[in-house]
C-alpha cells in the first residue's frame, strides 16, 4: 500500500504454491470446487480445472497460474487438445496479469498451433483474443488490433457471443490506449447491442468491462477538453463518466470482478480531479491503489499513475515522483518500452513544473531512449519467434505425439537457442518461483536475492574482426562460464541470456557482500578464460553490475543492476559496479 494512503485492507496473504487446493481463494464459488471434486480423471478434470482458472484469475493470478498448469498436465494426460488449449489460453492471461509477458506470447503460440494442428475452429477467436492481449501489453498495437478484428469474424463463424463479446471490449480497450476516445464509444455501443440480445449469466459477464471502458473513454475526453481549454465540456465528459461508474458499481456488485473494480476506482480519480474534487480523487486512487496490492497483479498501472496525478495536484511531488518510480518498475521489468516512455514523459512534464529544467531533459532523454529500445525490442521478438518456430517444425518431425510436440515447445520456450541458458521468459518464471519460495519460506536464511548483469565488452568488434560465427562461439563460452560461476555459487542460481551480448544471473544470498563476490566471480571468468584460439591477438573482458533486494522487489534490483551495468561501462569496462 502507497505511503500516500491509509490502509483500509490487508494485503492478501501469499498462496501456497504446492498443494491444489491451496491454491483458491476463500470466495472460490463453491460449484466449481464441487465439480472439480465430481470429475473423474482425465478430460472432465481438465476442464474442470480450466473453469476454475478462469474464476480466480482476477482475484488470485497466482492461484490461478497454478491451476492452469495443472489443467495442462492432465489435459495431455488424457490426450485432449481441447483442455490443452483452454488451459494454454487461459495461462497466456495470467501471465499476462503478472507481468510475464514473453510467458504468455509463447503459451498463446503454443495455443494457436496446437489448435490449428487439431482442427479447433470454435476455439480461436478465444486463442486470437489472448494474443491480442499479449501485443497490446508489448506495445504492438496494429498486430494486436488485426487480431482482435479476426476474432470478431472467428466468434461469429463460431457462434460464440462470449468471444464476440470480449473481442469487442479488447477493441475498445485498446482504443482507449490510443487516446480514440470516440472509437472506443463506437465499439461500446457494439457491445451494448451485443450484450441486450444475450441471456443473464453473459449479460452480467460482460456489463462490468463494457461501463469500466466507457468510463476511461469519459476520462479521455475530458483531459482532451482541458487541454483545448474547453471548461464545460471537460466538466460534462467528467459527469458523464461519474454517471457510467455508478452503474459500473451496480454491475460489480452483480458479478464482482476485483481488477475492474480497481480501474474503476482508478478512472473515478481521475474523474474526480477533473472536476476539482482533490479529496474524493484521493479517496478513489488510494482504493485503486489497496486493490491492486490486494489482487497481486502486475499489468495495470493506473493505480500508481491515478495516485501520482492526485499526489501532484495536492503539492506534493515527491510523493507523485515515488509513485511514477512504482509504475516505472512494473513496466521496465516487462520491457512495455512503449509504456515506459508515456510515463517518463510525465516524469519530465512534473520536473518541468517545478523548474527542474536538468531533471526534465533526463527523463525526456530517457523517454527518447526507451523509444528506440522498443524497435530493437520489437526485432529480437521477431527473431525469437523465428528460432521458435523452426524448433517446432523440427519438433512435429521428431516427435510421436502431439504431448511430446507441446512438452518440447514447453522446455525450448525457456531456453535461449545459442547458448543454451535461460531466455527472458525462463527468467521471467524462474524468478517468480524464487519469490514463490521465499513467501512459502522455501528460502529460510536466503532472505535476499542478488541480480547481476553481464555484458562482454566491446563485443562488436568479435564479430568485425572475426565473424558472426566467432562471436556466437564466445557467447556459448562466457554463457558456460556464468553457468560455472552460478553452480558454485548455490544450486538453483538463474543464469540467462538477456538479449545481444548481456547476461543475467539471480542468485538468493544471505548477505549484501555476496552479490557483490559474486560479480567479481563472473567478471574473473571471462577475463581468465584463454581465449587465444578462438580469438587471437585479442583478450575478452566483460563489465558486471549488480543489486541486491527483497524477493518482493526483485524488479527494482533488475534496473538497478542494469543502470551500475552502464556505470561500470562508463568508468572503463572490465570493472564490477559498485565496486567493492
Amino acid at each position: 500500500m502507497p505511503a500516500a494512503c491509509d490502509p483500509k485492507t490487508q494485503p492478501r496473504p501469499a498462496q501456497a504454491q504446492t498443494p491444489l487446493w491451496d491454491a483458491l481463494p476463500p470466495d472460490t464459488p463453491a460449484h466449481l470446487t464441487e465439480q472439480l471434486h465430481a470429475a473423474p480423471p482425465g478430460e472432465a478434470r481438465a476442464l474442470a480445472l480450466v473453469a476454475l482458472a478462469r474464476a480466480v484469475r482476477d482475484t488470485t493470478p497466482s492461484g490461478a497460474l497454478t491451476l492452469g498448469e495443472a489443467a495442462l498436465d492432465e489435459a495431455l494426460r488424457a490426450d485432449s487438445p481441447r483442455a490443452a488449449v483452454l488451459a494454454l489460453v487461459g495461462l497466456g492471461y495470467v501471465s499476462a496479469s503478472l507481468g510475464q509477458p514473453a510467458r504468455a506470447h509463447d503459451v498463446v503460440s503454443r495455443a494457436q498451433t496446437l489448435a490449428e494442428e487439431h482442427g479447433l475452429t470454435d476455439l480461436r477467436s478465444a486463442v486470437l483474443n489472448n494474443r491480442a492481449l499479449t501485443q497490446i501489453v508489448s506495445g504492438q498495437w496494429s498486430g494486436a488490433a488485426q487480431d482482435l478484428n479476426d476474432a470478431l469474424d472467428a466468434a461469429q463463424s463460431a457462434g460464440s457471443p462470449q468471444d464476440y463479446g470480449n473481442a469487442l471490449i479488447n477493441l475498445a480497450w485498446l482504443a482507449n490506449l490510443r487516446g480514440d476516445a470516440k472509437g472506443a464509444l463506437h465499439q461500446l455501443n457494439v457491445l451494448e447491442e451485443h450484450i441486450h440480445r444475450q441471456d443473464a449469466p453473459l449479460q452480467n459477464d460482460l456489463w462490468p468491462y463494457l461501463h469500466e471502458n466507457r468510463a476511461h473513454a469519459y476520462v479521455t475526453l475530458a483531459r482532451q477538453a482541458r487541454a483545448l481549454g474547453r471548461a464545460e465540456a471537460q466538466q460534462q465528459a467528467a459527469a458523464q463518466g461519474l454517471m457510467v461508474l455508478r452503474a459500473a458499481d451496480a454491475a460489480l456488485r452483480a458479478v464482482p470482478n476485483l481488477t475492474t473494480e480497481l480501474l474503476c476506482a482508478a478512472h473515478r480519480s481521475a474523474l474526480l480531479l477533473l472536476q476539482g474534487d482533490l479529496d474524493g480523487a484521493r479517496a478513489a486512487a488510494c482504493r485503486s491503489a489497496d486493490l491492486s496490492q490486494h489482487t497481486q497483479q502486475r499489468l495495470y498501472t493506473e493505480p500508481h499513475l491515478s495516485l501520482a496525478e492526485v499526489l501532484d495536484a495536492q503539492g506534493d511531488p515527491a510523493g507523485a515522483l515515488a509513485e511514477y518510480s512504482a509504475a516505472l518498475e512494473i513496466v521496465r521489468a516487462q520491457r512495455r518500452h512503449l509504456d515506459t516512455q508515456l510515463i517518463l514523459q510525465s516524469v519530465s512534464a512534473l520536473h518541468e513544473r517545478q523548474g527542474q529544467l536538468a531533471a526534465a531533459l533526463g527523463a525526456a532523454r530517457e523517454a527518447l531512449d526507451s523509444a528506440q529500445a522498443a524497435l530493437h525490442h520489437m526485432g529480437e521478438a521477431a527473431l525469437h519467434h523465428q528460432h521458435l518456430d523452426q524448433e517446432l517444425r523440427q519438433a512435429r518431425a521428431d516427435a510421436s505425439s502431439w504431448q511430446d510436440r507441446l512438452r518440447r515447445a514447453e522446455r525450448l520456450a525457456r531456453q535461449d537457442a545459442l547458448t543454451g541458458v535461460l531466455n527472458r521468459r525462463g527468467l521471467e518464471e524462474g524468478m517468480q518461483l524464487l519469490r514463490r519460495q521465499e513467501e512459502g519460506g522455501a528460502l529460510a536464511g536466503w532472505s535476499l536475492l542478488a541480480a547481476v548483469f553481464v555484458d562482454i565488452d566491446h563485443f562488436k568488434s568479435v564479430n568485425d574482426r572475426f565473424s558472426h560465427t566467432h562471436g556466437d562461439r564466445v557467447l556459448q563460452v562466457v554463457a558456460r562460464l556464468l553457468s560455472q560461476v552460478a553452480a558454485q555459487a548455490r544450486p538453483g542460481t538463474l543464469v540467462g541470456r538477456y538479449g545481444g551480448e548481456e547476461f543475467v544471473l539471480v542468485a538468493p544470498i544471505r548477505a549484501p557482500g555476496q552479490a557483490q563476490a559474486l560479480a567479481e566471480a563472473c567478471r574473473q571468468a571471462v577475463e581468465a578464460h584463454e581465449w587465444s584460439a578462438l580469438l587471437p591477438s585479442m583478450n575478452l573482458t566483460a563489465s558486471v553490475g549488480y543489486a541486491v533486494e527483497r524477493p518482493e522487489r526483485l524488479p527494482a534490483a533488475l534496473h538497478a543492476a542494469d543502470d551500475h551495468l552502464y556505470r561500470a561501462k562508463r568508468a572503463g569496462r572490465n570493472q564490477v559496479h559498485p565496486p567493492g
